[in-house]
Parts: structure tokens; sequence; C-alpha cells
């Protein structure tokens, strides 16, 4: 279902080109900085362990999370030049509870994969899941009567840090970790105007990662510890829609932003073997009020 975000990202600069007015947003400041704060949504690949009485998972969470979101952004420009560099930090956090009824489960130990059954209680799984990143841009912008064109290119790294807590009754089974580090490149095209009488900017970008996933695994009542790691290539799309308006000699905007992930870790717990690292296709959202400092 995620990959129908692939058309929405393409779609979105297409919907908004009709109502769009040939005119010139780009600023003259030489230096800015902003910040934001909003929601953030995690569509993340969900997490399944064991299985219960009726056959369903004994613990699953489908990891679509509403959280909070925030960034500061930094504009140098060069003036009477095309050149600008950008900087932006972020972080974001989401986090969510399952809980069921008394129910009799089978958990795999992650280690050996051997059954562990438990009877008289409800399952209680917390999730939870930090990103946080930096970008640096370099960007080239041209005047046109069509607005503001630009191209360019991101250094980039963000940052996935999963924790499940799982428990039965008042009994702590294990705690699982799941880091996920992206380091890499995007390139992107922009467009700044005025769009329904707002100053907007509009920007595509399409990246490439190198990604580094490391679980960890802390027992409790499933006892042992241990640690895995993977790696591979990872690609995004991702679509930023930013406007700006004038009160009281205050700047202030407000964006929404939509990024596809190819590849996200995931964790495969197998029955009868260990626990292995798979990937799934994953998206976020953000949605921010920005205030320029």
């Amino acid at each position: 279902m995620r990959r129908a975000i692939f058309p929405l990202l393409l779609l979105s600069g297409i919907v908004l080109a009709p109502i769009a007015k040939g005119q010139s947003t780009i600023s003259d400041s030489p230096f800015e900085i902003s910040t934001g704060q909003g929601l953030w949504g995690a569509f993340l690949p969900a997490y399944e362990l064991g299985a219960n009485a009726n056959g369903a998972p004994a613990f699953r969470d489908n990891l679509d999370d509403v959280g909070y979101h925030g960034d500061i952004k930094a504009v140098r420009r060069f003036l009477g030049t095309r050149t600008s560099f950008e900087g932006r930090i972020f972080f974001g956090h989401a986090e969510s509870k399952s809980t069921t009824g008394v129910i009799d489960i089978d958990v795999p130990n992650p280690i050996s994969g051997a059954l562990s059954s438990f009877s008289g209680s409800g399952t209680n799984l917390k999730s939870k899941v930090d990103n946080y990143g930096f970008d640096f841009t370099l960007r080239d912008t041209w005047r046109t009567r069509f607005g503001g064109l630009s191209a360019g290119c991101v250094f980039s790294y963000m940052g996935f840090d999963q924790s499940f807590e799982v428990d039965y009754g008042a009994t702590r089974l294990m705690r699982e970790k799941l880091d996920s580090d992206y380091r890499g490149g995007k390139g992107f095209v922009g467009w700044d105007g005025c769009i329904c009488g707002q100053a907007t900017n509009i920007d595509f970008l399409v990246g490439v990662y190198d990604m580094n996933a490391k679980y960890d695994f802390e027992g409790a009542a499933l006892n042992g510890s241990d640690s895995i790691k993977s790696t591979k290539t990872a690609t995004t799309i991702e679509t930023n829609i930013t406007t700006r308006q004038e009160f009281r000699n205050i700047q202030l905007g407000a964006t929404v932003g939509i990024m596809y992930i190819s590849d996200m870790p995931t964790i495969e717990h197998n029955v009868g073997a260990p626990v292995s690292l798979g990937t799934d296709d994953a998206v976020s959202l953000k949605m921010l009020f920005e205030i320029l400092l």
C-alpha cells in the first residue's frame, strides 16, 4: 500500500501548477534562521512476535504512529550570485502501546528460535521510534518569469532508533532495539513563487543512502543477549511544500513534507532459527508551523 506514495509525490507538483502565479519570492536577505514545530507521521514496517491461542501474532504493532517533529534551518545567500548554502537539523519522536486480555502465547527466543509458552496473563507491547539527522544543501537559483527555478545537491544523514518492550502481564519477556543509520546524498529541483497569493517554495528530491542497521536483544524471562548487523543501499523520494506570510512584521510559515523510503530494516522472528533482519518500505510525513527568527 505504501508504494502508492510514488504517484502521489509526482502528482503533488502537477496539481499545484495550474494555480501558480509566476512571481519570484526569493529573499534578498543574506542570512536567515527559522524553526519549525509540529506533527510527524511515521509509517514503518510492522513488528510481530510469537503466536497466541487463536493463531494470530502474540505481539503486534503496525508502527503507523503520529508524534512530534521539530527542526532548525539556516540559509546563507551570496547576494549577486545564484548560490546559497542551507543547513537543517531535525528530530522526531513517536510511540505507541498495544495490549490484549488474558490469552495463552508461544514466543520464540531470538537467539535460538526455541519456543517458550506462557499462560494466565495478557500481552503488553510498548514501541517507540526516534528520528533525527541533518542536511547540508548547495542550491543554485535562476530568476525567471515563472518564478525562481533551482537545483542542487544535499549531503544527508538520518537515523531511526526503534525499541520494543515486550511484557506478559507483569513479567518482562525481553527488550529489542533496532537502530538504523542512513548516510548519503540527494539531488533536487525546486520552484519558488506565489500560489493563491501566498509565497511558496516546492522542492522535489531523490536520494541514495547507505543503510546500516544494528539489532540488539536484551533478554529477561527469555534469557540471553544478542546483536546482529546488516547493510543495504536504500533510495528515497521526497516532496516539501512551504508557504510563508507576514503577520505583524513576523514571518510565519507552514511546511508539509512527505518522504518515501525504499528499504527500512525489519526484525524477523523465526521459530527454530535465530532472529534475522529484513527490509520493507516506509513513509514519513511532517506538518510544521514555522517562524523566521
